[in-house]
Formats: C-alpha cells, structure tokens, sequence
C-alpha cells in the first residue's frame, strides 16, 4: 500500500511540474507587455528542428563579457509602436521593458531567449522565406514581455521605406 502511495505520488510529481513549466512559459503571452521590434531573418531549412524562421534582431555588445554572462537589453520606443534596442546592462532595469540575453562567447553576439526562432507551418515558413530574403523587406515582431521574458505573437513582413 505504501508503494501505490509513493508512486501515485510521483506521478501526480510530474504533471505538476510539466503544468508548471507549461503556466511559466505562457504567462508572457497572457500577461506581458506587447511591443513591436524589427528584425532580419530566413528560413535555414533545418530538417531535425521543424519549420521555422531564425530572426536576427542585430544586438551586439560593445563591451567584453565572459562567455554565457546573463545580459539585459532594455527597450527604447523609437516611433509609433515600434521599440528599438537599447542599452545592454548586468543587472535587470527598474522601470524599464527589458528582454533576458545572453553574451556569445565568440562574437559578443546577445542571444536573446526564446525570440530567435518563430516556429511555423512548412507553407507559412515558406511563404516567408522569400519575402525577408530581400534587403528591401523587414520582419516586424511582435512580442509579449514580463520581466524580460518574451515571446514571439506575431510576425509580419514589410516592405521598408526608401526616403
């Protein structure tokens, strides 16, 4: 009998965590902050990942960390709805949209978490490889951020405008 209970126990153990790891990474989208921010990307057809497009929002440090250093950009409005990058800083912000980064080691390329890669159906993704394979067209994406988690709603392909 004590055994059924140990297991029993176990296995309610489990979904708890999944439902947990489950609330924690949609409270973004529920609750979070929306912004719009542009990027560059493409589709690099990787056939053991799914159908996505990897997004390059171009954020660089100036500055050396170490490898791995746990980094945050803030978030500037630039115009209208559209939010640019700012500052890159150790410590999280006060008052202020952030988004949870990390320093590659090789490049001081900022790999900011869970918004490089917008996951998609195999004809959505192709019918956004060409469109954003041209230097005349930018990716406007939508985020939803919560203390500087984010997450990707939405994706949109426009034409830039030439002044």
């Amino acid at each position: 009998m004590l055994k059924q209970k140990w297991l029993l126990i176990a296995c309610g153990l489990q979904f708890v965590l999944i439902g947990a790891m489950f609330i924690n990474a949609y409270l973004p989208v529920y609750f979070g902050d929306e912004v719009k921010v542009i990027a560059k990307g493409y589709d690099p057809r990787d056939l053991l990942a799914g159908h996505y497009v990897r997004l390059d929002y171009g954020v660089k440090s100036k500055e050396k960390y170490p490898k791995n250093t746990e980094v945050f950009v803030s978030l500037q409005k630039l115009n209208g709805e559209i939010f640019t990058f700012g500052e890159i800083l150790t410590q999280a912000p006060k008052n202020q949209l952030y988004i949870q980064g990390k320093v590659e080691s090789y490049s001081n390329q900022i790999h900011l978490k869970a918004i490089e890669k917008y996951f998609t159906t195999q004809e959505n993704a192709k019918k956004l490889e060409n469109p954003l394979a041209k230097p005349n067209q930018e990716a406007i994406i939508t985020l939803k951020i919560l203390f500087g988690k984010a997450r990707i709603t939405k994706l949109e392909v426009k034409e830039i405008e030439s002044n």
